[in-house]
């Protein structure tokens, strides 16, 4: 079996998406430690600054939990309107290392896109990838060097736009600014990265196991009966 077929197997995804906070909550949603949740349950594993290590519990106890780093954005009165995570790719593909998730309400008007911009630099127009009845998804693949922009900033200017209509019934959007701290995003990078050579480290060494499973049962299948006894 091979390592993707063993990822798929044991419930890991690359990409990584796990159950976040409603948007629409009056208070933010506070996690259980580790071991107050079943498996497959959603725990907060580490906070660095500004951002949390959220996990799934691992169906198997013998394999690792997958996680992703995670913060609840807010507009300027303090109401909750996106989520932000990045998940370390377990495979790299052309030259992605991470990726990170932007999770906006379904009343988004998606053609302008989303808008982000790291301290001074040149503000970005990332277009919506799908949506879900949980909100909208811009998913942005990051490279090495992307990650050193979010390592070496200090906050990330995102605007949404909300959506509206008019006593005429024509759709618009009301620009939504809100700002994510990139505080606390080194350690919490570099801790996803441990975590991600755990989960490889695992497949590994389930793969290393898979041959001489498999050539055990070989053999067993195609030993020769053994002789009946000559009878006299």
């Amino acid at each position: 079996m091979t390592l993707l077929k063993k990822l798929s197997a044991i419930g890991f995804a690359a990409a990584l998406v796990l159950p976040g906070a409603v948007l629409a909550q009056d208070e933010p949603l506070v996690l259980p430690d580790r071991a107050e949740v079943e498996p497959g349950a959603t725990y907060v594993a580490e906070i660095y600054r500004d951002w949390q290590i959220r996990c799934i519990r691992a169906e198997l106890e013998t394999a690792p939990d997958r996680c992703e780093m995670f913060q609840l954005l807010e507009e300027e009165n303090g109401n909750p309107v996106a989520e932000f995570r990045v998940g370390a790719e377990l495979f790299e593909v052309e030259g992605a290392v991470a990726t990170a998730t932007v999770l906006t309400p379904l009343d988004t008007l998606l053609s302008p896109g989303l808008q982000m911009q790291i301290d001074d630099a040149e503000a970005v127009v990332l277009p919506y990838a799908f949506c879900r009845p949980i909100g909208c998804f811009v998913q942005i693949s990051l490279t090495a060097e992307n990650v050193d922009l979010f390592q070496n900033g200090a906050d990330a200017l995102i605007v949404l736009f909300a959506l509206t209509r008019d006593e005429q019934g024509q759709i618009g959007g009301i620009p939504v600014p809100t700002q994510a701290s990139l505080r606390g995003f080194t350690a919490a990078y570099e801790d996803l990265v441990a975590r991600r050579q755990e989960i490889i480290a695992f497949l590994e060494e389930q793969e290393a196991n898979a041959p001489a499973e498999e050539d055990g049962a070989a053999e067993e299948d195609g030993a020769p009966a053994e002789e009946a006894a000559p009878t006299e």
